[in-house]
């Protein structure tokens, strides 16, 4: 199976090159590699859906109860991906460090990462959570909400962090926030620097979304929505969760829809002109939300 000696930097709205460490850099060795830039990063090495093959005889091997020749104290314990793991994690601040395992390579075998340091990391370092990789892309509902929800806790993590190979490593925040993403196997020493970048990193990503945040607030007490509304929306962008200033961002982002909603019903009871010209406004004022299908809805039935 090729793989490639390559690990790679997330591309991420929030966070830029020069915010990682320079230790951690090497000339030719990164890209950008985001669930918010799947084109980059991660994507020649391993197996890709194009050139999967099938095991031998049609079986799968399977990474518990297999087969090893390493003993069980150096074999890291591995999580499902569940709200309780995430929520350990984040409680602790703990990084996650994601496998997506292929099918029928050595990423489905208990001792694909084993020692007694890699042990000692999953204990203490980070979170380490197996996803079986899928080719499923069916795009998820979408509600028309901006407001970003949780990717490791999706129903389908390998579509929605843009994985096309297998195996593909993410290394992400307690809130599932991706940072960097490799296909290549990592040790101990290598896993233990990204690991311990991650906090500055969240850290960096918190400042800028509430620089953004900041923003987006002056403009509400100006009583300039649109205005506002852009700057949280910029902040939705990110795709990032969990982190305060996000938190905040979709706190007052819900205190202007359920607004807006008053405003619409108000406007669909005026009737005739008056209301569509109220209702179109709202329709300008709200792009790019939830809401303009509620208020499409609304201009269909007023008479």
């Amino acid at each position: 199976m090729k793989r490639v000696n390559q690990w790679c930097l997330s591309a991420m709205a929030a966070v830029t090159v020069s915010l990682f460490p320079l230790g951690l850099l090497s000339a030719g060795d990164w890209g950008p590699s985001s669930y918010q830039n799947p084109g980059g990063g991660a994507r020649s090495g391993g197996v890709s859906d194009a050139d999967r093959k099938p095991a031998p005889g049609g079986g799968k091997k399977k990474h518990k109860g297999g087969e090893t020749r390493v003993p069980e104290d150096q074999l890291p314990s591995w999580e499902a991906p569940t709200s309780k793991v995430v929520e350990r994690a984040a409680k602790k601040e703990l990084p996650l460090f994601i496998l997506f395992s292929g099918e029928d390579d050595e990423s489905t075998e208990a001792d694909y990462l084993h020692g007694k340091d890699i042990v000692e990391l999953s204990k203490t370092k980070a979170v380490f959570i197996r996803v079986p990789y899928t080719k499923d892309r069916e795009p998820s509902w979408d509600d028309g909400s901006p407001v970003p929800t949780s990717i490791i806790l999706s129903k389908n993590p390998t579509r929605d962090y843009h994985v096309s190979v297998y195996p593909t490593m993410v290394i992400a925040d307690w809130h599932g926030n991706e940072y960097y993403k490799g296909t290549s196997k990592p040790d101990a020493a290598t896993l233990e620097k990204y690991f311990a970048s991650i906090a500055e990193l969240a850290k960096k990503s918190n400042e800028k979304l509430q620089k953004t945040l900041d923003a987006a607030k002056k403009a509400f007490e100006e009583k300039d929505r649109a205005k506002t509304l852009k700057g949280l929306l910029e902040n939705f962008k990110t795709k990032i969760v969990g982190l305060d200033a996000q938190e905040a961002s979709i706190k007052l982002y819900r205190e202007i829809i359920e607004n807006g909603r008053k405003e619409l019903s108000d406007a669909s009871a005026l009737g005739g002109k008056e209301a569509q010209k109220r209702l179109k406004d709202l329709k300008a004022e709200f792009k790019d939300t939830e809401l303009v299908k509620e208020i499409d809805a609304a201009l269909k039935e007023v008479k």
